[in-house]
Order: C-alpha cells, then sequence, then structure tokens
C-alpha cells in the first residue's frame, strides 16, 4: 500500500474508535485515568503535602475583615489571622454585605460554613458536564477535553464556582421561565461583571428572535445600570479599587482569552486598540454560536449548553474554575459536524481528540509558569468557528437569499414568527 493510499483509507472517527478500544475494563481504567490526571494529581498533591484550599474565598472574607476593621481591603499581600487570602478586588458593597457575617462566624467559622456549598456546587458542574443526559453527546466525547480542566479551578474556592453552578440550575428552568436564570446573571454581575456574558444563553434560546432580543438587551442595560450603581455607590474605596482591578485582574493574572491574547502581543487592557479588537470578536464569536444554533437545528437542551459554554469563550478572562463544564460545550459542538458527512464529523472529532492529547501532555510536562489553557483556549475559539463554518456553508444559499432580499426575514422576526 502506497502512502497516499494509506492517508486515503477510511478511518473512523475518533468516537467510534474510542469507543471500539475502551471496551476492557483496563483500556477504559486508563482512558479516564489520562483524563483526570490533571485534577487527581493536583488534589492529591494538595492532601499529602498539605497545602491550603479555598485561597480565593479567603480573599472574600478577608476583605471583608479588613474593612471590619476600618481598613481598605485593596492591599496585594494581604494578612488576616488565619488564612492565606489572594488579594481583594471587589466592589467595597461586597465586602460591606459580607462584614456582618464575618462578625458572627469568624474567619474560620466562614470557611466552614462556606465549603458545603462550593462542594455543591461542583457537583452540580459535575453532574451537568458528565451525567446530564443530551441528545447524541455520548461520555467518551465529553471526557475529551476534561485534560485541559486544572486541580486549582476545584481547589481555589472562588465564588464564581458557586455562579457558575446557580447559572445552570436556573438555565435548566428556561424552558419554562427565564427571570430566575436573568436574576442569577445580574446578581452574579454584581460580584464580578463579567458574568454579564451568560446573557448569550438568552440569544441561544428556542423562542422567537425577537424575545430573545428584547430580554437580552433588557438583561444588558439593566447589568450596566447595576455596574453603574456599584461604581458610584463606592464611595472612597473606588479610585484604590479601580486600581487594584487593573493591576491584578487586567496586569497580573489576565485569565486565558482575549485579555491573555492581548498581553501576547504587548497591548494591554486599556489600550483603544484591545478595546476595538474586542468589539470584534465579541460579535463574531456570538454570531457564530448563534448560527450554529439556529441553522443547525439543535434542541434546547443543547442550545443552553452551547451558550453557557459560549459565554466563557467571549468571557475577556476567562480563568481556570471558569472551564469546570466548557469541555462538554465543546463536545455537542463537536458532534454538530455528525450531520454534515463522515468526512467532515471525522475532521472535526480527531481534531478534538488531539487538541485533549494535547492538553495532557501540556499539563504534565514541567514546563515553569505556562499551563495548557494558554495553547488550549485559541483552539477552542478556532474549533467553534470552523464548525460554525460548516453550518453555514451547508445553508449559504438560504443565508445569500436573505441578505439579498431581508425584508421577509425582518418581518418574520417582527411579527414574531422567526
Amino acid at each position: 500500500m502506497s502512502l497516499t493510499e494509506f492517508f486515503r483509507k477510511p478511518r473512523p472517527d475518533a468516537l467510534t474508535w474510542l469507543q471500539a478500544h475502551t471496551q476492557k475494563k483496563s483500556t477504559r481504567f486508563w482512558f479516564l485515568f489520562l483524563i483526570s490526571f490533571s485534577v487527581v494529581s493536583h488534589l492529591l498533591g494538595r492532601l499529602v503535602k498539605g497545602k491550603w484550599w479555598m485561597n480565593d474565598f479567603d480573599a472574600l472574607i478577608c476583605g471583608a475583615d479588613y474593612m471590619r476593621r476600618g481598613l481598605s481591603p485593596y492591599v496585594h499581600e494581604p494578612v488576616c489571622e488565619g488564612l492565606k487570602a489572594a488579594p481583594y478586588v471587589y466592589a467595597p458593597q461586597i465586602g460591606a454585605f459580607l462584614r456582618p457575617v464575618i462578625e458572627v462566624t469568624g474567619l474560620t467559622g466562614a470557611r466552614w460554613l462556606y465549603a458545603p456549598f462550593l462542594i455543591a456546587a461542583l457537583l452540580v458542574i459535575a453532574w451537568y458536564g458528565l451525567k446530564r443526559s443530551f441528545p447524541n453527546l455520548p461520555l467518551h466525547i465529553r471526557l475529551l477535553g476534561y485534560t485541559i480542566v486544572s486541580g486549582s479551578a476545584v481547589s481555589c474556592g472562588n465564588i464564581a464556582v458557586i455562579c457558575h453552578a446557580a447559572a445552570i440550575g436556573t438555565a435548566l428552568m428556561i424552558r419554562h421561565t427565564r427571570l430566575p436564570f436573568l436574576l442569577v446573571v445580574l446578581v452574579s454581575s454584581i460580584i464580578k461583571p463579567v458574568f454579564l456574558t451568560y446573557l448569550i444563553v438568552l440569544m441561544y434560546d428556542a423562542r422567537p428572535l425577537r424575545s430573545r432580543l428584547v430580554w437580552s438587551a433588557a438583561g444588558a442595560a439593566i447589568g450596566i445600570g447595576l455596574y453603574v450603581w456599584i461604581s458610584r455607590t463606592a464611595g472612597p474605596l473606588y479610585e484604590v479599587w479601580q486600581k487594584i482591578i487593573y493591576d491584578i485582574t487586567l496586569i497580573e493574572q489576565p485569565g486565558y482569552t482575549f485579555l491573555a491574547w492581548a498581553e501576547w502581543i504587548g497591548l494591554r487592557a486599556d489600550q483603544p486598540a484591545t478595546l476595538i479588537a474586542f468589539a470584534v470578536y465579541f460579535p463574531i464569536m456570538a454570531l457564530a454560536g448563534l448560527l450554529l444554533c439556529d441553522l443547525g437545528k439543535l434542541t434546547l437542551d443543547t442550545r443552553i449548553l452551547i451558550g453557557l459554554g459560549m459565554a466563557q469563550l467571549i468571557n475577556p478572562r476567562m480563568m481556570s474554575y471558569d472551564m469546570l463544564f466548557l469541555p462538554t460545550m465543546l463536545a455537542a459542538v463537536v458532534m454538530v459536524g455528525r450531520d454534515y458527512g463522515e468526512r467532515t464529523y471525522s475532521q472535526v472529532s480527531w481534531t478534538f481528540l488531539w487538541i485533549g492529547v494535547a492538553g495532557f501532555f501540556m499539563a504534565v510536562l514541567p514546563i515553569k509558569d505556562f499551563k495548557p489553557a494558554d495553547i488550549m483556549s485559541p483552539a477552542f475559539v478556532a474549533l467553534v468557528l470552523w464548525v460554525s463554518l460548516i453550518v453555514i456553508r451547508q445553508n449559504k444559499d438560504i443565508i445569500r437569499q436573505t441578505l439579498k432580499n431581508p425584508k421577509p426575514f425582518l418581518g418574520d422576526i417582527i411579527q414574531g414568527r422567526l
């Protein structure tokens, strides 16, 4: 057989290959071992070495304790008895809100009070990502991307984990009512304004587009209004709060998505070029996901899953704890390719498998100051855009006709028929 014939020979898609090669208990064990290695090894290492847990939550309560003592919580190296806290970067009102809790429970008591909620939130996220039933989304393909999930995402105890779990829980109600989800997003945005990206879920809903636009726009307007209100009522701590946000969240810890990419090419987060580039990136990604959902004829459950995941990719500062269920969303995107021919699906699924393999090796290689998500996040974005382009290409006649004569399309939106 020639080399050309070898590469042209039909091969099974990645899912079929995985399922065929994990029939035995031994091979299934090693598959799960490789997938979970990053998280399990990190958590076991912390237990064995006696390392500190929940340092991100410590930041929250240490900041509240600073305010209780009449001090500014915005210090780069906070010191609170019994804690190992990261810097406090939240609004002053968040610390003031938690101050009564600290006064009643103490710092250690607050940690014990928080721990059950954190564990419950992690279980909700794990259930949604790995156990919840989705149409045509087997466990094997879901697991592939989990090599990039960091153990620190579980151990840091960031309040974002609670917010993500609440968003998932209320997103499951969207079929019946959108209000609980919207309220969770707005409350979460008071803590972390980037949670407003979750409004994209309302745009990917299966309701008429007019209704989706109204709810998303209303949520964005209220969310921006809340941020303005928080900023104007922050009092004398406003300036130092903004300074530490810039120093910590934009310079020292830009995350793994847009702000990190801008840093790679020498752009600061507050430069006009960065803001203009994000103003291009955001609508492109949002529209790609929308066309994927609408042209791909996906079920409501899958649309919500894709929306929840896209909210992380369009977050300009996606952190490790924002990626806890992202691999399942990416698996759902991969499975969309199944509707567009065996060759297309094979290419997309094998690409996803190799991304997972690369994530594993990046996690285990001893490279200083380097994390798998640094490389994987652009790969995830490219994967989503690739599958979206496949869907767009298959529906190019419909799109061309709509662009040529948009009046019927706009009329259907206005009348609520589309």
